[in-house]
């Protein structure tokens, strides 16, 4: 496109005095063509003209908006450029696919509060509210009482990581519960009429559900399920320790009845320790009973449910202790101190409440407050279990060689640096009196012990109540029992979902040598997510997927012509023109006359290994997802197979990989749904996932084949895996993915970059994007040159 030479302007000298409050200012009016809204541009911003290319993508966009609307656009430019170039550009670009949802006497409102917020909390978070108009701006304006969870994601995850001293996570779902790790709330609160008390709402459902967790609700079924691997020893005195939370729900006709009353009575646990620990949020909780009592009652409610509701509003705001609990007429004399005893109040209770006919249908309080999803959280508790007990046993077999408590036979001086490699075989005898002495020193209080060791003692009791001696046994050798890592096939263990894991080497540059089967890794289905993330991106970037797609067309095939061929598709004139004068001087002439037309197939297949790391929470992880929606798209086009992994974890012993999209499956509305499920999880260990992607594709024919990993910031875990040994073994494993015929680069947004990009992917293997919002343009750019 030809843009308007530069033409000489008078100064600008700012918008006139009513432009901020007027959609209308005068424009000048042209016939519409694109040059023409080129040519307005380019006279309401002189004498500072922005980037050719900006301007090109912009103009495309705002041809494709009703003429109104592209007013309304231009009027704001005198206003918001003066301020901020980039600002304004954004406003444009994003503005087109927004704009029709903001009525026209509040556009300049709308304007004033993107520059508050602009001058407040800087350029990232005024495209948030223009991009987010309906969000940010519109809907605050419409329900003043309404809370959309993501707003206050951040404080809440803070609060939960704070209250409880563990790395939480927060998801979403329409049904409150925990897995142990993850807390699931809903995604928007509209219950009460203030945004604080919504707000509130939120605060304790987290920590209703982290009570439930403190106060061993879980552990009920774990406890159960240590009996019969006989890691404990059951009471005999207490026959409800067996009993999981299905054998309790099989009990009865109606198993959700039973299962909401032991939900309120492990509630009431919760509600106690509320009052004592978190006085201050019990008070604040308690001034909310009228509101939700009136909220949460239903007049036309079965006789259930109606007495489900009074027990639950009794036991939420009773004084949270003892003796309130049992003066309470619907709940007389019934207070729980334990997981069992609360089974045998809601058996007790049970028939208060039974229906005499019909069903049970949950009442709007029970809804709201959420359930117990046992099945999670044993599959939670087991993983974090195994995790403890291999890491226990590391320690105990450092602490076995520093304080060299074996047999002398045992060949100690001979083990590795590697805590986890196998130990020597040993008798049963001498194993047994190492193992004893191992247990002695940690039952000793004044033995001096790593303040890591205590943590791991700590929360082994917590979970068991006590040290099982076969995790002894296992640090000491005891044949047959020993903890010997290549004794675990590759795909045999198994790990969180009953899924196999898949155990992989990682380089230790100290060593010049890689510890063998030290990362294990789980192929992980991404937990879908309802959201229109997929459809607001198209819908936001329509204008620049248009001109990519038109681009990419391109690259389906490529064409070229072959001269000098025997049969072709035309004459060659330059050879028809040598074979002339050969004849005439008396050579003889080729019969290479002719031109043919050459189309080359493309063979080529890509992995893009995304980072869903804690790190990527926020606008960088918004960014990311952007830029795999417009590849999808665009790569769709193209017809060039291509898979996305996404990897996080934490540990060597949980490198989790999430299969956004295989090589060969089709792109569609579960992609959609997949890449709408992409949240930040934990740590970076970039090594194993990029081992891992690299096998997928060597196990892929093509001709040409490509890894592209999208991070924002160095490789890094929450054990030693960090600085200089992350960054050596991400080195390795880059090194030889290439050495398999596989090109990698590397794409980050980490400011950083520059200090260890050129170690870690070698020179022209990589980009560093300082501007979060070109990722998708120069990302698409990047794959049409590597591939093009």
């Amino acid at each position: 496109m030809n843009f308007p030479d530069r033409i000489p302007h008078t100064p600008f000298k700012g918008p006139p005095a009513s432009a901020t409050e007027s959609v209308a200012a005068p424009i000048q009016k042209e016939p519409l063509t694109r040059e023409s809204l080129v040519r307005r541009f380019y006279q309401l911003v002189a004498p500072s003209l922005p980037n050719e290319w900006e301007v090109e993508i912009i103009v495309d966009e705002i041809c494709a908006i009703p003429p109104s609307n592209r007013e309304l656009l231009f009027a704001q430019i005198p206003v918001i450029w003066p301020i901020s170039n980039s600002l304004c550009l954004s406003f444009l670009e994003d503005g087109c696919n927004v704009i029709e949802t903001v009525p026209a006497d509040l556009v300049a409102k709308w304007v004033r509060a993107i520059l508050r917020r602009y001058e407040q909390q800087g350029l990232a978070s005024a495209r948030d509210l223009i991009v987010n108009v309906e969000d940010r701006f519109l809907s605050p304006l419409r329900k003043d009482n309404l809370v959309r969870f993501e707003d206050v994601r951040k404080r809440m995850l803070f609060y939960l990581r704070g209250i409880s001293g563990e790395d939480l996570d927060i998801g979403l779902d329409n049904n409150s519960h925990t897995n142990t790790t993850t807390f699931f709330v809903p995604a928007e609160m509209l219950l009460l009429d203030s945004y604080q008390k919504n707000q509130l709402l939120y605060k304790f459902l987290l920590t209703l559900h982290w009570g439930f967790n403190l106060l061993g609700t879980f552990r009920m079924d774990a406890a159960a399920a240590a009996i019969d691997a006989e890691l404990v020893d059951p009471d005999e005195n207490d026959v409800s320790v067996k009993c999981n939370a299905e054998e309790f729900r099989e009990q009865f006709d109606y198993p959700e009845l039973a299962a909401d009353l032991f939900f309120l009575f492990e509630t009431g646990r919760v509600m106690h320790w509320l009052s004592k620990d978190l006085p201050g949020l019990a008070n604040e909780f308690d001034k909310l009973k009228d509101d939700l009592t009136t909220a949460l009652s239903s007049p036309g409610a079965t006789h259930s449910a109606k007495k489900i509701t009074e027990l639950g509003i009794s036991i939420l705001f009773a004084e949270h202790d003892q003796t309130r609990l049992r003066s309470t007429s619907s709940a007389a004399g019934l207070a729980s101190s334990s997981p069992q005893q609360s089974m045998q109040l809601a058996k007790q209770f049970y028939g208060n409440v039974e229906p005499a006919t019909g069903h049970y249908q949950r009442p709007p309080l029970m809804i709201w407050l959420g359930t117990h999803d046992f099945t999670k959280a044993s599959v939670e508790i087991e993983r974090k279990r195994a995790e403890l007990k291999e890491t226990f046993i590391i320690y105990l077999q450092a602490l076995q060689k520093k304080s060299e408590v074996t047999s002398p036979q045992v060949d100690v001086a001979g083990m590795s640096e590697d805590a986890d490699q196998a130990l020597a075989v040993v008798s049963d005898t001498e194993a047994d009196a190492a193992a004893s002495k191992l247990q002695q020193i940690i039952d000793n209080p004044d033995a001096e012990l790593p303040d890591e060791l205590r943590d791991l003692i700590r929360q082994i009791k917590d979970d068991l109540g006590y040290i099982p001696p076969s995790y002894f046994s296992a640090a000491a050798g005891i044949s047959g029992v020993g903890f010997a890592r290549q004794d675990i096939p590759v795909s045999g263990g198994e790990g969180l979902d009953g899924q196999e894991g898949i155990l992989l080497d990682e380089w230790d540059y100290r060593r010049n040598g890689f510890r063998k089967n030290w990362c294990r890794i789980y192929e992980r289905d991404m937990q879908l997510l309802h959201s229109t993330f997929v459809d607001t991106t198209l819908e936001k970037h329509r204008g620049l997927l248009l001109k990519l797609r038109r681009q990419f067309e391109f690259m389906k095939t490529n064409e070229h012509f072959v001269r000098r061929q025997r049969e072709g598709d035309d004459l060659d004139l330059d050879a028809i023109v040598e074979a002339r004068g050969d004849q005439r001087a008396g050579l003889n002439p080729s019969s290479k006359l002719f031109v043919r037309l050459q189309r080359n197939e493309r063979d080529i297949a890509t992995v893009f290994l995304v980072d869903m790391s804690n790190s990527t929470e926020g606008w960088v992880g918004t960014i990311i997802k952007e830029t795999l929606v417009l590849l999808c798209e665009v790569m769709d086009v193209a017809g060039d197979p291509y898979g996305i992994i996404g990897f996080s974890g934490m540990r060597r012993s949980r490198c989790d990989l999430y299969k956004i999209k295989d090589l060969e499956e089709p792109y569609n509305r579960l992609i959609h749904q997949r890449i709408n499920s992409i949240l930040p999880r934990e740590y970076t260990r970039m090594g194993p996932a990029i081992r891992y992607a690299t096998k997928t594709l060597k196990h892929f024919e093509a001709r040409t084949r490509l890894l592209v990993v999208i991070t924002d910031g160095k490789p890094e875990d929450y054990d030693d895996y960090k600085g200089e040994y992350a960054i050596e073994d991400t080195r390795k494993a880059l090194m030889e993915t290439r050495g398999a015929g596989i090109h990698t680069f590397c794409i980050t947004v980490d400011r950083e970059a520059h200090d260890y990009l050129p170690q870690m992917c070698g020179r022209g293997n990589y980009i560093f994007i300082d501007e979060i919002d070109k990722l998708p343009v120069r990302m698409i750019d990047m794959y049409r040159q590597l591939t093009g």
